[in-house]
């Protein structure tokens, strides 16, 4: 008799977990089923997430982000001890240069740059960037070409591996690094051009322009296929006869929220590292150009800020390199300048008045300098072949000298006809790759991580209507 009531017991336990078991099962299987039905849309996000990660996990990314960690902790120590006189020298960290010819020395290098940065802030003095040349080496632009960078692998540079290799550095230094070190990195790229670096850096803009627009377009497909999905639960719990129906339409739901928030991490993950990227290249263009964040933006809204900053930024000299104090070298002499005649003057075969007259310069006429600056008020220059001396007061950059006006005269029946109008100045192109860059990176968060917030909210909203409506007719039940 007991061992018969045993055995019922057991019978009964094993059947109630079956039963308990069989639905968790199919819930999980659910679950996928609810997450894989956007699985086409959700693909490209979810490759570029991968991208971005193994991007940042890359030796060559770890070797930047501990340069940058360890060098400034190392010699802030050193500054408040006393042991160093705030001089940074870009030493080598080994530990992470195995297999990667010299990573040690992009790691001491841009370490030495947040070094030097934390001994003048220990010292109160403005920071300074380390010197270009000094941190990315060919080794760096080697490596860079091994990486799989998003809108650098599969684009085509006219200017050859060189070029593609800075180009992915550029973006690696980006995500990982500061501001500082990526205007340094298009410094050197430039041979020490900032105009051309500031072109550069536009570029750069464009490039990932095309990654943050697949992602704003992934993100509102994601989104239209989610919306759908959340219209079809919706009409079906609706029509639903049975509680039983009710109930498994409403897990379903449930799963959607689930799928919602992975959908939402993925997003999010990818817009952020555009948004970083895209202070990066604003701040780098605005140290190329001595501008400010509001002047390279004309003063739209940021991709990673409520409002652009319009405090100046400027490139800032570096430190010796590592091995103690070297004389800083000379500056390169300006070229000589094109020279415009903004009245009617004379080129003279000697730097006075009284010299002989080689010609007369009608206003206008295009003439180019044979020095890079005025000696005694005197100009040396060239003029269609013929070289001489012309006032400095009598000439100035092109574009300065007033257009002569066309007389007015008359027509042939006799009327006379209004002077000709001096044409509008020629526009000055602004960095538009980089603003529409920061308006593609907003467009991308806010119709895709965003509008999935929103939808997620809307189901989350549902149900706790619910759970107050089924609470409210329990309590008229029991009443």
């Amino acid at each position: 008799m007991e061992y018969s009531r045993r055995f019922r017991l057991a019978v009964s336990v094993v059947a109630l977990l079956s039963m308990n078991a069989q639905p968790s099962w199919a819930q999980r299987g659910g679950r996928d089923t609810v997450l894989n039905a956007c699985d086409t849309q959700r693909a490209p996000l979810v490759r570029l997430d991968k991208e971005y990660d193994d991007l940042k996990r890359s030796k060559m990314s770890a070797a930047i982000g501990e340069g940058l960690k360890t060098g400034a902790m190392v010699l802030a120590k050193g500054v408040m001890s006393g042991q160093i006189g705030g001089r940074a020298t870009g030493g080598g960290f080994g530990g992470l240069s195995s297999g990667f010819g010299s990573v040690g020395g992009i790691m001491g290098a841009v370490g030495g740059m947040a070094m030097q940065s934390a001994a003048q802030q220990q010292a109160g003095a403005p920071a300074a960037a380390p010197n270009a040349g000094m941190m990315f080496g060919q080794d760096m632009l080697t490596g860079a070409m091994g990486l799989n960078v998003p809108g650098i692998s599969n684009v085509g540079f006219s200017g050859g591996d060189n070029t593609k290799a800075y180009a992915a550095l550029a973006v690696l230094v980006a995500i990982v690094a500061t501001a500082d070190a990526y205007a340094k990195l298009k410094e050197q790229e430039a041979g020490g051009d900032l105009k051309k670096a500031s072109f550069n850096i536009d570029q750069d803009a464009g490039r990932q322009l095309a990654v943050s627009r697949e992602i704003a377009s992934s993100g509102q497909a994601l989104v239209e296929c989610r919306a759908t999905q959340l219209e079809d639960i919706n009409t079906r719990l609706a029509s639903a006869s049975t509680d039983k129906d009710r109930r498994a339409i409403r897990r379903e739901r449930t799963d959607l929220i689930g799928a919602l928030k992975k959908d939402i991490d993925v997003t999010g993950s990818v817009v952020d590292q555009h948004t970083g990227m895209a202070k990066t290249f604003t701040q780098g263009r605005a140290m190329t150009d001595n501008a400010s964040e509001a002047d390279v933006l004309g003063n739209q809204t940021p991709a990673y800020a409520s409002a652009a900053a319009t405090t100046r930024l400027s490139m800032q000299a570096g430190p010796a390199p590592a091995g103690g104090p070297q004389q800083a070298a000379p500056p390169p002499a300006a070229p000589p300048p094109a020279l415009v005649a903004v009245r009617a003057a004379v080129l003279r075969s000697a730097p006075v008045a009284s010299a002989a007259p080689v010609r007369n310069l009608p206003v206008g006429t295009s003439i180019q300098a044979k020095t890079s600056q005025a000696e005694g008020g005197w100009w040396e220059v060239d003029v269609g072949g013929a070289t001489g001396f012309v006032r400095a007061a009598e000439v100035g950059p092109p574009g300065s000298a007033p257009v002569q006006q066309a007389a007015a005269g008359r027509n042939a029946w006799g009327k006379a006809t209004p002077a000709a109008k001096a044409p509008p100045p020629p526009a000055v192109a602004g960095p538009t790759n980089i603003r529409a860059y920061n308006q593609s990176v907003i467009a991308a968060r806010t119709d895709g991580k965003d509008r999935l917030s929103a939808l997620m909210t809307d189901i989350q909203s549902a149900q706790r209507r619910e759970s107050v409506l089924y609470a409210m007719l329990a309590n008229l039940g029991r009443s």
